[in-house]
């Protein structure tokens, strides 16, 4: 399943790979790509806010489409002065979340929202199999040592 943790190391071991041959793949750009990861899943804080009797499901649902999401990263490149390579760095965290949710077979992901409601996946991982968080926690350490073997 897909879940934050592996949200955040699935961006930041694939930026610390492309660090190893290419100068702009550093560990500040490994922090903004995995905020950009994150990005999609922010429309859940409606979860607590039901509690209080907050009701902005409807509201925050729109995040978690790709427009949606493109528009918050494009926001959050405005804070900054870089903001073409911040708001890459946010797109291809938000790239990773789509692939990784792409993969579950219950639910689908509708890429072209607003424009077409149609809801593809994969099908390859159940939400109750958490093999590819194992997985990827794995893959990080293995990076993360190799990273500091060759940062000696």
């Amino acid at each position: 399943m897909p879940d934050w943790i592996t949200h955040i190391l699935v961006p930041w071991t694939l930026i610390t790979i492309l660090g190893f041959k290419f100068k702009q793949f550093n560990q500040q750009n490994a922090a903004i790509t995995i905020i950009g990861a994150l990005i999609p899943d922010i429309y859940k804080i409606y979860i607590p806010l039901e509690i209080f009797g907050i009701h902005l499901e409807n509201f925050l649902n729109p995040i978690h489409f790709p427009v949606g999401s493109l528009l918050i990263a494009a926001f959050l490149s405005l804070f900054f002065i870089e903001r073409r390579l911040i708001f890459s760095f946010l797109t291809l965290g938000i790239i990773t979340h789509y692939a990784l949710d792409l993969l579950l077979f219950n639910g689908g992901i509708c890429l072209f929202y607003p424009f077409s409601p149609l809801e593809f996946q994969v099908g390859i991982i159940s939400v109750t199999d958490y093999n590819i968080t194992i997985a990827s926690i794995i893959a990080a350490f293995m990076v993360y040592f190799i990273y500091k073997r060759a940062n000696k």
